[in-house]
């Protein structure tokens, strides 16, 4: 396992979407600063990885959501999770930001100094457990704004003898057979509306229960003007 170095400039939590972005930001900007990117699980991309439920893809047009500094090439601009996961890994290379991630590495404490103008930082090494110290002067948290250990799930009376099974988005198991089952999907969020039209296609019955009164705008995945306009000008001036 590749060493972290004891002192960086800037240090960057989480190889997703943001983290990403940041590090080539940072290399292209600042050449001459050292940078480390610290992943606390073992792959980047983040949520367009560790999400696996069925019909998972954006909720924002990727001409919007992708980098500026890229362009979204793909026909699809409300894109599924593979394709975006594609392009997060494309960026990675195009930008040999690779060997800056150190992947299986936790941060649970950062502690500032006046003094020093320094970031002391608390590493767990989640393969061992055992822990180490990085230094950075400056600290981009890019690690998301949910639990990735544990999704959200709130408490229903019964759920304990409920005969059935409740599955969480967040943990979505591998071998999970819905064909012919009635399903209630709670929430009418962005994964609710993904997932229920998905699962529509072989469960028995799917059912929505929704606290506030909503309406759902159907859009293609393509985005016609957007293509068209990559057509004309380029792609890169036709993506900005």
């Amino acid at each position: 396992m590749t060493t972290i170095p004891d002192e960086v400039d800037v240090l960057i939590v989480g190889a997703g979407i943001s983290g990403i972005g940041a590090a080539r930001w940072v290399r292209t900007e600042h050449p001459g600063k050292s940078i480390a990117i610290l992943e606390a699980r073992n792959t980047a991309g983040g949520t367009w990885d560790l999400f696996r439920y069925p019909g998972i893809r954006s909720d924002s047009d990727l001409h919007t959501f992708g980098y500026d500094f890229k362009p979204w090439t793909d026909r699809q601009a409300i894109a599924d999770a593979p394709r975006i996961l594609d392009y997060l890994h494309e960026t990675i290379d195009e930008n040999d930001l690779a060997p800056l991630v150190r992947y299986g590495h936790r941060v649970v404490a950062a502690v500032w100094s006046s003094d020093t103008a320094r970031w002391t930082v608390d590493v767990e090494h989640t393969d061992t457990g055992t822990r180490s110290q990085i230094s950075a002067r400056w600290i981009f948290c890019g690690s998301g704004y949910y639990d990735y250990d544990a999704g959200f799930a709130p408490e229903f009376a019964g759920t304990k003898t409920f005969r059935g099974e409740i599955v969480h988005p967040q943990h979505w198991p591998e071998d999970l057979d819905y064909t012919g089952k009635r399903v209630v999907v709670i929430g009418s969020g962005a994964t609710a509306v993904t997932l229920l039209p998905a699962m529509a296609e072989q469960a028995a019955h799917v059912t929505m229960l929704q606290r506030t009164p909503t309406y759902i705008l159907p859009l293609p995945r393509e985005d016609a003007i957007a293509n068209t306009l990559k057509k004309v000008f380029g792609t890169e001036r036709g993506y900005a």
